[in-house]
């Protein structure tokens, strides 16, 4: 799988921080996991657009504006100074998109088949802006957050995706599954990547531990069982591939059934060193 991202470079890391280019603007934030040492000269780590504090936010330069644009694996998106130091993009999604593409072709076949995409815990729309701007591909994009839609509309128009391209669906991801395995809607290409932690309301939250075999069920109820293809990205413990995995077999006993797990561990643009950043889990038929 591809582990450089065009568009987007982990410069260094250490010191409990991580230094990131994103498009033209360098962040300094921090990271629990980077318990090594730093190897950039502290001058590059000096002159950064911005710097994310816990305590105190973000501090920027006065010619850095809160919002500006980068060009990820080749889909142009708005990035923002989040309050809780987040950008708007996690970039370890934009790894494994190639191979998404490639799946897309082989799953059309030299046809003018529509391919139908489901992106659950879509957020701000990567993979949707993405896909949709591939030929004939439809994507139903599904976020709880009506912030999120509106974020995700925004790069959408920004790559000049079509409107009847693009689905969009303000649910819960489960719930909008449950509904439409009832209603025996599938999907040739389902990408999910479900929060370690999900609060639904005051009383109704989840674990990705708690859900993973319920999840896992309902994916598999959404997708064509002679030809698909499942990008499942997480951040739980290192059990989730397994029970994914048994679950999988359970409901498709078949030796067509391919499934491989990916580190999402993001390389350093100038040593080896990788920052740890989840796994993806990829189920497949029908496409040897």
């Amino acid at each position: 799988m591809q582990t450089l991202i065009e568009g987007y470079q982990l410069l260094d890391s250490g010191e409990g921080r991580k230094l990131e280019q994103f498009g033209e603007r360098i962040i300094d934030r921090p990271s629990s996991l980077c318990s090594w040492k730093r190897r950039e000269d502290t001058s590059l780590w000096s002159t950064v657009d911005a710097r994310y504090d816990n305590e105190k936010g973000w501090s920027h330069t006065s010619q850095t504006s809160k919002i500006w644009q980068a060009s990820i694996q080749g889909t142009t998106l708005a990035l923002e100074l989040l309050s809780n130091g987040q950008v708007g993009l996690f970039p370890e999604h934009a790894m494994y998109l190639p191979e998404v593409a490639q799946t897309i072709a082989r799953l059309r076949g030299g046809t003018d088949r529509t391919i139908r995409v489901l992106n659950l815990f879509a957020y701000s729309g990567l993979a949707t802006s993405f896909c949709a701007k591939l030929s004939h591909v439809h994507v139903t994009h599904v976020d709880l957050s009506k912030r999120a839609i509106e974020w995700a509309k925004r790069n959408a128009e920004l790559n000049s995706i079509a409107d009847d391209s693009v689905r969009w669906i303000v649910d819960d991801a489960l719930g909008f599954m449950s509904r439409e395995s009832r209603k025996s809607q599938v999907y040739d290409i389902v990408i999910i990547d479900p929060p370690s932690f999900s609060r639904l309301s005051k009383k109704n939250s989840w674990t990705l531990d708690e859900k993973a075999a319920e999840i896992a069920n309902l994916v598999l109820s959404v997708v064509d069982h002679s030809r698909f293809a499942i990008y499942f990205t997480n951040h739980s413990s290192a059990s989730t591939s397994d029970v994914i995995r048994n679950i999988s077999l359970d409901a498709i006993e078949s030796h067509n059934l391919q499934f491989t797990t990916r580190s999402l561990a993001l390389t350093e643009s100038s040593s080896m060193r990788r920052l740890p950043a989840g796994a993806l889990i990829m189920l497949s038929m029908g496409l040897t």
